[in-house]
């Protein structure tokens, strides 16, 4: 198995585990062996944010593991976000995100956030 292969494998595994650091780590690696950001996204962190969602309807996961998932998820986002834009990819469309007034909680915003990006949105967050 190739070192490409193996970062994908150990990216979704890290990401569907909630493991931040690593999760950033292998985005770097990876892209430091010239690996494309599309398919670090695409072949690891989305197919693991999937069967987070999975996990999550058939009761194996809760909340609190999605959260941990999309956040180690994130931290990938912030280094590939600009490579990506500079692939000249357009975006599927824009969502603007917030939350109603009064109410101060941003988990599951910031979690749709997470997932609309990484599946090739823009999104416009209003805040709490």
């Amino acid at each position: 198995m190739s070192r490409a292969h193996e970062i994908l494998d150990a990216l979704y595994e890290h990401t569907l585990d909630g493991e931040a650091q690593p999760v950033v780590a292998l985005t770097q690696e990876g892209l430091a062996l010239g690996m494309d950001p599309n398919t670090l996204l695409f072949e690891a962190m989305i197919p693991a944010l999937e069967e987070v969602g999975r996990l999550f309807e058939t009761g194996e996961y809760f909340v609190p593991e999605m959260l941990i998932s999309a956040r180690a998820m994130s931290g990938a986002m912030e280094i590939l976000r600009p490579l990506i834009a500079q692939t000249g990819a357009k975006p599927i469309g824009t969502f603007v995100m917030g939350t109603v007034k009064g109410d101060i909680h941003d988990i599951g915003k910031n979690l749709c956030n997470t997932m609309l990006e990484g599946a090739g949105f823009v999104v416009v967050d209003l805040g709490v």
